[in-house]
């Protein structure tokens, strides 16, 4: 072999190594990056894991099933009173039974379960959170159970006027003298903070049979506006709810909804009748300050503005020829008799009147997916809010002190000056 041929065959063979080695090392890090990226995906899916267990492990202790039981009377009267209340619905007499020509006679009551709902615990003391619908029952007579079996004693403390909300005070003995002095709170968190995708948690009394019922989802929609109808036939329209498609059951109402960090940010509330995966919630933000007025009052106490408003859309915008196209246009009810702005409200302090356009409160714009109402909610009792107002085609801005007033009593009292 002549030295001309050695060279060749020796870079030949270099080649061949540069070669094998570069496909060894792209191949090693082929598969390395595979294996890395495998381990990334068990560890993400692995701590998720870890923090939804961690929340409900957070919450559970804090959460009460509610069970509503009421007194149902009995007679011998072949149930000709049940029968009566049909005949009267189609508008025929009632038949006469001997219970009520007597109605001591052969007469008794049961105390009977009529329903149920859920709550959470926002004291040590035992005042808890719950929906106003789960507790409206006239008379009703309220159980309270915890996640470890025990049950107390609950009164009604307070319904909100303005929301779905309401707080019981439990009692540890029947003659609710004693208040419980160690009970788990919940951590309230910041339902602003949540975002389309965001994994939640619905906990509650599903079918009020299942306590402490747990389930994931994600937040599926914001600023929803439904009309619930309850079981007890009311129909109230709530707005600026959190939509979910963690699953909601009849017995979650008045249940937390949960983040990832173990805190409550919403309030289950109503579920879609006709579709699957479609629930709401109250943001936990607009009950902040239903839960601060009660520990402080210990009742609900709300600020109001102490007005009457239609929303504006184009379509009202064009009708009475208003030079904005959102906002809220205070407007008097000239047939009603009902005055824009009530005499002696923090409104009519702050010199609102017919005709103005009240566009922002501070900063936070009114318009189709926030209404004043929305805005005035979450505010607090005797805080001062700035509102930008539109009058005679001019800003201007008022400012308002917020404060608690019968609206009832003081709407009476401008219509009755009106027509004097």
């Amino acid at each position: 072999m002549n030295r001309k041929t050695y060279l060749l065959n020796l870079i030949l063979v270099l080649l061949i190594g540069l070669g094998s080695g570069f496909a060894g090392s792209y191949y090693f890090m082929q598969e390395f990056s595979k294996n890395l990226e495998l381990q990334e995906v068990r560890t993400v899916s692995f701590d998720e894991n870890s923090a939804v267990i961690n929340a409900i492990s957070e919450v559970s202790d804090s959460v009460v099933s509610i069970v509503a039981l009421s007194e149902i009377r009995l007679n011998n009267g072949m149930g000709i009173d049940r029968f009566n209340d049909i005949l009267r619905q189609f508008g025929f007499e009632g038949i006469e039974s001997p219970s009520m020509q007597n109605p001591s006679q052969d007469t008794e009551t049961k105390t009977q379960k009529v329903g149920g709902g859920t709550g959470f615990v926002i004291s040590k003391d035992g005042l808890v959170l719950t929906n106003k619908h789960v507790v409206s029952l006239q008379d009703g007579i309220y159980e309270v159970f915890l996640n470890n079996g025990d049950s107390l004693y609950a009164d009604v403390l307070s319904v909100d006027p303005l929301n779905d909300l309401a707080v019981l005070q439990l009692y540890v003995d029947e003659e609710k003298t004693q208040k419980p002095d160690n009970l788990k709170e919940v951590k309230l968190g910041n339902s602003k903070d949540l975002s389309l995708g965001s994994r939640v948690i619905a906990i509650g009394n599903a079918l009020s049979e299942f306590e402490n019922t747990s389930t994931l989802g994600i937040i599926s929609g914001k600023n929803r506006e439904i009309t619930a109808s309850g079981g007890n036939g009311t129909v109230a329209k709530l707005s600026n709810l959190l939509q979910t498609d963690a699953s909601i059951n009849p017995g979650n109402s008045g249940g937390p909804l949960v983040n990832l960090a173990g805190e409550v940010v919403g309030i289950n509330t109503a579920i879609a009748q006709m579709a699957n995966g479609i629930g709401f919630a109250i943001p936990i933000d607009e009950a902040k300050s239903v839960v601060e007025s009660v520990k402080e009052y210990g009742k609900i106490v709300r600020p109001l503005l102490g007005v009457r408003y239609n929303e504006i859309n184009p379509l009202l915008a064009k009708k009475f020829d208003l030079p904005v196209d959102y906002g809220a246009y205070l407007l008097n009810d000239l047939q009603a008799g009902v005055p824009a702005v009530i005499k002696g409200s923090p409104a009519f302090e702050a010199g609102l009147k017919s005709g103005d356009i009240i566009t922002k409160v501070d900063q936070d714009e009114i318009d189709k997916d926030t209404s004043l109402l929305d805005l005035i909610k979450t505010k607090k009792l005797d805080q001062e809010v700035k509102l930008q107002v539109m009058r005679d085609g001019q800003f201007i801005e008022l400012s308002v002190t917020l404060s608690a007033f019968d609206l009832q009593e003081k709407l009476s009292e401008s219509q009755s000056k009106e027509t004097e």
